[in-house]
């Protein structure tokens, strides 16, 4: 199924099951896409803005060139996505599983990723900078290569048993 060039407002696609959809310079805006699994999909340059993505499946899928905007994605499953130039600003993303995604050069801005997954993801280039990241479920050693700010940077060490004073 493919859509191209369009726009979705206030749809309702909660509990909804699709395979390898796909989403090419699309805006979605203040839908609730809760619950929704929509696993192997390809979505490219894709707006979501202000949208219900509470425990959205979308593993396996390709994500790039898109923005995610206020967005509330608690629980979400990323899932062995591979993210290309995608960005999420003002989103809930706790307790999100990013598992073995591909966060190259992601962007989380404003963020909050209290308590999310991102074991065995690529993270070099990620910005985690001005989000909230307390209770990652993360080894230190995936952390290799991530941009995060002094405080952040002050909490990871924290995690290794480092005292940070200053």
């Amino acid at each position: 199924m493919t859509y191209s060039k369009c726009r979705l407002a206030r749809t309702g696609l909660a509990r909804t099951r699709l395979q390898k959809l796909d989403l090419d310079t699309v805006e979605v805006d203040t839908c609730d896409v809760a619950n929704a699994v929509w696993e192997e999909c390809r979505l490219d340059k894709v707006r979501m803005k202000e949208c219900r993505l509470t425990g959205i499946g979308l593993s396996r899928s390709l994500i790039k060139e898109s923005v995610f905007h206020s967005c509330q994605a608690a629980y979400a499953d990323f899932r062995f996505v591979k993210f290309k130039k995608t960005k999420f600003v003002n989103c809930d993303l706790k307790g999100a599983d990013f598992q073995q995604a591909d966060l190259r050069n992601v962007v989380f801005e404003n963020c909050c990723l209290n308590e999310a997954q991102l074991s065995f993801a690529k993270l070099e280039g990620t910005d985690f900078r001005g989000s909230t990241i307390e209770n990652l479920r993360i080894g230190i050693e995936h952390l290799r290569g991530a941009i995060v700010d002094p405080t952040q940077a002050a909490y990871l060490a924290g995690l290794m048993g480092l005292r940070v004073m200053w």
